[in-house]
């Protein structure tokens, strides 16, 4: 009697373990591998070596490397865009208008937030501060598709809440606002360096106060 021929595998995929599907471990290991090297120096041999599965199977799920990390940034992006725009419009439903401060804090709150969320939270924090060393059409389009939406609306809220700024003052001023908290968000600022120990940003919430102090500072200047 002739032996049975064996089951055939899909392209490269070994079993998934821990109750995670072999997506969700090529994301998590695809996440650290751009976190610490960056789309253009990240290799897909790493990642699958991480995730302990085959290139063609990443190139299965995904079709390309630029694809994962698209996925990636877009999953978490989106995410942070979509709670802006709800606290955005609880705030704008009051019957008392926002203010500065409080649409400041809004913006900001859902980024900060990941710093002490799941090591996946983290490593899109470390991607993001990377994405200005990326390629210029691929991290301006992510970064229209993912935060543009939102950050339009928090411009136009602005311009409304504080007395005497006008359309282009709260353009300029939120690119400010949003290149300050991103290197806060880095991981790289010299606080620490600068004042000899004496201050660190490793208290979130201490992060966040005295950011919105400064940025509401910025907003709400005279002149212009």
């Amino acid at each position: 009697m002739a032996e049975a021929a064996p089951a055939r595998r899909r392209i490269g995929r070994r079993p998934a373990t821990d109750g995670v599907s072999t997506q969700e471990r090529i994301l998590e290991v695809a996440g650290q591998v751009f976190a610490d090297h960056g789309f253009v120096a990240a290799s897909l041999r790493e990642i699958a070596e991480g995730a302990d599965v085959t290139q063609a199977l990443i190139i299965y799920y995904f079709g390309s490397k630029q694809r994962l990390f698209e996925t990636l940034f877009k999953r978490r992006g989106l995410e942070v865009s979509r709670q802006r725009q709800e606290l955005l419009d609880a705030l704008l439903a009051r019957a008392d208008p926002p203010t500065a401060r409080e649409l400041v804090s809004a913006y900001l709150r859902p980024q900060f937030a990941l710093r002490g969320a799941d090591p996946g939270s983290r490593a899109f924090v470390r991607m993001q501060a990377r994405l200005h060393h990326e390629p210029d059409a691929l991290a301006l389009r992510l970064r229209g598709e993912v935060y543009d939406h939102a950050t339009r609306n928090y411009i136009a809220a602005l311009e409304r809440a504080v007395p005497g700024l006008n359309t282009a003052n709260a353009h300029w001023r939120m690119m400010f606002a949003v290149g300050t908290y991103l290197y806060m968000l880095s991981g790289f600022d010299r606080l620490a360096e600068l004042s000899d120990g004496r201050f660190n940003t490793e208290d979130t919430e201490e992060v966040v106060r005295r950011l919105t102090d400064f940025l509401v500072a910025g907003i709400t200047a005279p002149g212009g």
